[in-house]
């Protein structure tokens, strides 16, 4: 192809083709130049290579950009069709990248189109010692080039179909008989006070290497903050979404901080939609019955007053709706059991009917299956246990920070000079899983500062979820100042008001948040600061933590005394099969039939068909008798 009278790449040693007679092409090596060109196109040039003994390395453009590769044959370990799926992801929304239709153009550059073709050309020949046909593993990666001609730079990139690709990695159907049991082995732990296995792969360079690229993904953005509490690091992940979302990692080093961030980002990616399996099975609950799958009903629905509002994008149940369904595992009846697709993923694409709201509420990451649904129940415990508390306007016993802990005695500190005394409460309810509140209640003189702050933990260790739970609150106590205040955007007061008597209106986090933090919230939030008994450690919670030599020892031991109170345990496997591969990584989303749901969006609130809500405070202790419906206190919650 020509330009101008000029070869568009330079002269080339090899044929030079435009898209038609790329599609024509049935054996040998060329450049396919697209100076304009779709996401249609991008699909049928991948699938033919795919079936075809040729070797293709598609040259398009996009503005400003010149993108050369990946090279498409069959057995590619990526094809075009994904890579620019990845790469228009990465942008954030700004373009419709779920059309096929999406034309995309750009003007070659004559004086860098040599250097454009000869990194063509450098792809070709690097193909040329390749097996051909070989499918590669999961964690197999693709060469691309960037070439920018406004800036005359160009970078190199390695693209893989993360999650899968429908043209070059379809991922296989899910289905009952390939779920796998957890737990599937013995996982002894080298350190009995720590529940993470070891796993020499996943140190931060490495990490970073597979996981950030800002072109391609799967980690777009990372940053460092240096005005918090702790070296605090972002991972925002590509999900083609407007809103930045991802993994924050806390520590006192920004080195640690970064790991925790990446790991955290994989946990996001893997739960938003399926990485690992694709979803086959539609039906109502009514087809399936309760042996096979898990009654919506006793996940908690939404208000149904609610239904219909613009903020909810829910639809009433029946047991004759269809919806789509995945597999996990049920560890308390250890047979494999559908869930609905939207509860095991929270932000599945697509215009399927939603029952009920669903967050990242459940979803863990480990070095084993068991680690993850280890760590994803410690999640369900710490939610549940808030969202008790919260509804019911319970008091909850006060825990003396472990005197031994300097690293909380630190953060006191760090709250205190900024106006905030540090409260900590023993939230433990029938999970039987050590659960703290830490609340930072404002004693200062500045009238635009949020009066009160809090966020929670759970782990084996209450020593671990006290430190957990002082971390983030500490946190968000010292971000909040540069946040909130008249003229402050979310946090402004008087955007917020308006919320106490219309809980309708508290729609994201920052709203549920704010409305908490302001001055009039106080009355619902008195319970919190009721002169109750103040315990140590080792009186809350005697004995623990129990001395741990295996992960599954202890997983069984846990789903053993839920099933004594009644409560399910069932695990979906979430798991990005590239990132298990190459670095030993599982994700899992666990669901607790009748445990409280975090949910976001007042009008998204789930209480409905949940009796242990009415019963359980009671049983504690808390309440003197058990409570009727009208008995709640159905607020927008606090929790961050």
């Amino acid at each position: 192809m020509s330009h101008a009278g000029r070869p568009v790449l330079g002269p080339l040693p090899v044929p030079v083709l435009d898209a038609a007679a790329a599609l024509a092409a049935t054996a040998g090596a060329a450049v396919v130049v697209l100076p304009r060109w779709t996401l249609e196109l991008a699909e049928l040039l991948s699938r033919h290579a795919l079936a075809h003994p040729v070797r293709l390395v598609p040259v398009r453009f996009d503005g400003a950009l010149a993108v050369v590769g990946p090279v498409l044959r069959p057995g590619a370990a990526a094809c075009l069709s994904c890579a620019e799926y990845q790469r228009l992801a990465t942008t954030g929304g700004r373009v419709p990248w779920h059309s096929p239709a999406l034309a995309l153009a750009g003007a070659p550059s004559t004086a860098l189109g040599a250097a454009t073709g000869a990194l063509a050309l450098e792809l070709l020949q690097a193909a040329d010692g390749e097996p051909r046909g070989a499918r590669p593993g999961a964690d197999a990666t693709a060469t691309v080039h960037l070439v920018h001609h406004g800036r005359a730079t160009w970078s190199t990139h390695q693209v893989r179909p993360v999650g899968g690709c429908a043209v070059c990695r379809p991922l296989p159907d899910d289905s009952a008989a390939d779920v796998v049991p957890v737990p599937s082995a013995p996982r002894p732990l080298p350190d009995p006070a720590v529940l993470r296995g070891a796993n020499p792969r996943t140190g931060v360079a490495e990490l970073r290497a597979a996981l950030h690229d800002e072109r391609f993904g799967p980690v777009r953005r990372l940053f460092r903050s240096e005005d918090s509490a702790f070296c605090l690091t972002t991972a925002f992940v590509t999900d083609g979404r407007a809103v930045d979302d991802g993994g924050y990692g806390r520590a006192g080093d920004f080195r640690t901080s970064e790991r925790v961030a990446l790991f955290e980002s994989v946990e996001r990616f893997a739960g938003m939609r399926p990485t690992g399996r694709r979803t086959r099975l539609r039906a109502s609950f009514g087809e399936l019955g309760p042996d096979r799958a898990v009654d919506p009903v006793r996940l908690g629905l939404p208000d149904p007053a609610y239904h219909g509002h613009p903020a909810s994008r829910t639809v009433p149940y029946g047991p004759d709706l269809e919806l789509d369904w995945v597999h996990g595992w049920s560890l308390t009846r250890r047979r494999a059991v559908a869930v609905p697709e939207h509860v095991a993923y929270w932000d599945v694409p697509g215009d399927g009917p939603r029952v009920v709201y669903e967050s990242s509420n459940g979803c863990g990451l480990g070095n084993s299956p068991e680690e993850a649904v280890l760590y994803g129940l410690f999640e369900v415990a710490e939610r549940d246990a808030f969202l008790m508390a919260w509804y019911t306007s319970t008091p909850l016993p006060r825990v003396e920070p472990p005197p031994a802990d300097l690293e909380t005695a630190l953060l006191a500190d760090r709250a205190e000079l900024a106006g905030y005394r540090l409260l900590l409460l023993d939230a433990t309810n029938d999970f039987g899983i050590p659960a703290v509140v830490a609340v930072c209640r404002y004693e200062g003189s500045h009238p635009a500062a949020p009066r009160m702050l809090l966020a929670a933990g759970a782990h084996h260790d209450p020593r671990v979820a006290i430190r957990s739970a002082v971390a983030e609150v500490v946190t968000n106590v010292l971000e909040s100042a540069h946040r909130s205040g008249p003229g402050n955007g979310l946090r402004d007061p008087e955007r917020l008001l308006p919320m106490l008597d219309e809980p309708e209106l508290v729609v994201t986090l920052d709203d549920h948040v704010g409305v908490n933090s302001l001055a009039e919230a106080a009355p619902r939030l008195a319970f919190l600061f009721a002169d109750t008994p103040a315990r140590s450690v080792a009186e809350a919670w005697p004995g623990a933590p129990e001395p741990v030599t295996d992960l599954g020892v202890l997983l069984d031991a846990t789903v053993l005394r839920l099933a004594d109170e009644g409560l399910e345990v069932i695990a979906v496997d979430q798991t990005e099969p590239g990132l298990r591969d190459r670095f030993g990584l599982h994700c899992a989303k666990v669901v607790v039939p009748g445990s409280l749901p975090m949910t976001f969006g007042h009008v998204n609130h789930r209480t409905r068909g949940l009796p242990r809500l009415l019963r359980t405070p009671h049983r504690l202790g808390r309440t003197a008798r058990p409570l009727r419906p009208e008995d709640l206190a159905i607020h927008p919650h606090p929790f961050p």
